[in-house]
């Protein structure tokens, strides 16, 4: 028996999919957010057929179900949050990266048939249509060093205890990635990882894999939230006989630290904490250590909205204290870091709100693929070493995208 047009239609590849959908959003002007939470092998497709909306102040718990996405600082960029009108999922079969095998999309919440004969015949991505970043160019290693070295004396002045200034890098694209097979890649190679597509016109197109949990909200059950810092190049030894330096796990320290102050803040005293351990992110090793509330028994419902204020920026990508680190990182970094070192995720879908920081990630425009990424400087930082630690960052998306 022959298959209808449909059912061929339906059996493309998990890379013609994405690259599709990335087609529909574009055309008719939809928000769309491709994502794989940490060691999962379902991919979700959300779409917001208007485009998303602005929101002017964050409460969690009055969100309809969708995705959200939060700039470094709120005055820059809106936040935005996508509704989840159309939503979707791709299995990808475990430690099997052959994107050419046929793989079917679910309907979880099926569009119209109208939306969906428009996906199926959606063109390919324009990216000439894109924005271009004439206006921004790298960030020169002289430049990151001398700005580390500053942070340093400020933190001997006793200004702040711990900065994390940021750096981005262009790459010329020529318009020729294949986004679809990027995140396929990604997936394969992080899955550890938050790996996120995104594209709207309130936002533009971005692509990341990160390694960290702003917060996990589970209605009714628990709320987690991760310290996450320190970094190395992962190596031939195992996890369990990677050692960390005493600037390592300083850094990491005042994250952990900063946590439970924002617990003591609303008086929070009843919670797990679990670590500090090794985990990898890619290439990358980290020390993490990971903070559970039993919600039921804390009574406590706005807990989420409450701690996402309290966190962000956190300590990982800002500094500590968070005022004056902020104040520095405004004076001296020359690029806006936009949607890098915000926070982003699926909110309540299944009951579950899971926000992650926006790290190891780039905007893609008209040309060029811009990267972004940060280093935590404290007392004992040495500048050039930190201006290697964010190249390697850089690395963990470039790799995939142009296959350096």
């Amino acid at each position: 028996m022959e298959k209808s047009t449909k059912e061929i239609n339906q059996q493309l590849t998990a890379e013609a999919h994405l690259n599709k959908f990335l087609g529909f959003a574009q055309t008719n002007s939809a928000a769309l957010a491709v994502y794989r939470l940490p060691n999962e092998s379902k991919l979700k497709i959300l779409c917001d057929l208007s485009g998303g909306k602005y929101i002017q102040e964050l409460n969690l718990e009055d969100l309809s179900s969708g995705f959200l996405m939060h700039p470094f600082r709120t005055g820059l960029n809106k936040i935005v949050h996508f509704e989840a009108e159309v939503l979707g999922e791709i299995l990808l079969t475990p430690n099997d990266n052959d994107t050419t095998a046929e793989i079917s999309l679910d309907w979880l919440r099926s569009p119209s048939e109208q939306i969906e004969a428009k996906i199926e015949e959606a063109s390919e991505f324009d990216f000439s249509i894109l924005a271009k970043n004439d206006n921004l160019r790298s960030t020169f290693s002289s430049e990151y060093i001398q700005m580390v070295e500053e942070g340093i004396q400020s933190i001997k002045r006793e200004e702040f205890y711990k900065v994390v200034p940021s750096k981005i890098k262009h790459i010329e694209s020529d318009n020729n990635v294949n986004l679809g097979q990027a995140f396929i890649n990604a997936c394969y190679k992080y899955p550890n990882a938050f790996v996120n597509l995104t594209f709207s016109a309130k936002t533009g197109l971005w692509l990341g894999a990160s390694p960290e949990t702003l917060i996990e909200d589970k209605k009714g059950e628990y709320f987690k939230t991760m310290a996450l810092a320190g970094t190395q190049r992962k190596s031939e030894k195992s996890i369990a006989e990677t050692t960390w330096t005493q600037k390592e796990i300083e850094e990491q320290a005042y994250v952990s630290r900063y946590i439970i102050n924002c617990f003591k803040k609303i008086r929070l005293r009843d919670f797990d904490e679990i670590g500090p351990k090794t985990v990898e992110a890619g290439n990358l090793l980290h020390l993490k250590t990971t903070f559970k509330v039993h919600t039921e028994s804390a009574n406590f419902p706005e807990l989420g909205s409450v701690m996402l204020k309290l966190l962000h920026p956190t300590s990982a990508v800002c500094g500590m204290p968070k005022e004056s680190a902020l104040e520095f990182i405004s004076k001296k970094e020359k690029h806006d870091r936009s949607y890098f070192s915000g926070f982003m995720g699926p909110v309540h879908l299944s009951g579950l709100s899971h926000l992650f920081v926006n790290l190891r990630c780039c905007q893609i425009n008209n040309q060029t693929v811009t990267f972004y990424a940060g280093a935590g400087i404290t007392e004992d930082s040495k500048a050039e070493k930190e201006w290697e630690e964010t190249e390697m960052k850089c690395k963990v998306l470039s790799d995939v995208i142009f296959g350096i």
